[in-house]
């Protein structure tokens, strides 16, 4: 049986951002991407599974998604972590989720932060 480590020391101070911006010498260029949430986690991601996964026998799919396939190539790397999360999920939390539904979920998250007026205003100043 595993054991939980519990980190119960003091936590460190948060960095601004603007103390970092200003020590590097950056600048602001208009677009925000959603950090709210911090890095994915399993718990957050394991939230999003419970609320989309939808089953009528056989593997659960994901509500929302298309029932056409994507083709989406993929680094070995990536593919080998997606599967060891899938199988977690499934070893520890009893969720039978494929690794291209993780990738699915993990795409999703990070394309709903971009703001296309953003992306689109900027590509028109690069381009004078």
């Amino acid at each position: 049986m595993r054991r939980i480590i519990k980190n119960t020391g003091k936590g460190q101070r948060r960095i601004d951002i603007n103390d970092v911006t200003k020590a590097l010498g950056g600048e602001k260029v208009g677009v925000k991407v959603d950090t709210k949430q911090g890095p994915v986690s399993l718990f957050s991601l394991r939230q999003f599974l419970m609320n989309r996964l939808r089953s009528s026998g056989g593997r659960p799919a994901l509500a929302g998604t298309t029932k056409e396939r994507k083709k989406l190539a993929l680094f070995e790397e990536d593919w080998d972590k997606l599967k060891l999360i899938a199988e977690y999920y499934k070893k520890n939390e009893g969720i039978n989720v494929s690794p291209a539904q993780i990738a699915s979920i993990l795409v999703h998250r990070d394309v709903t932060r971009i703001n296309i007026p953003d992306i689109a205003s900027l590509s028109k100043s690069v381009s004078m």
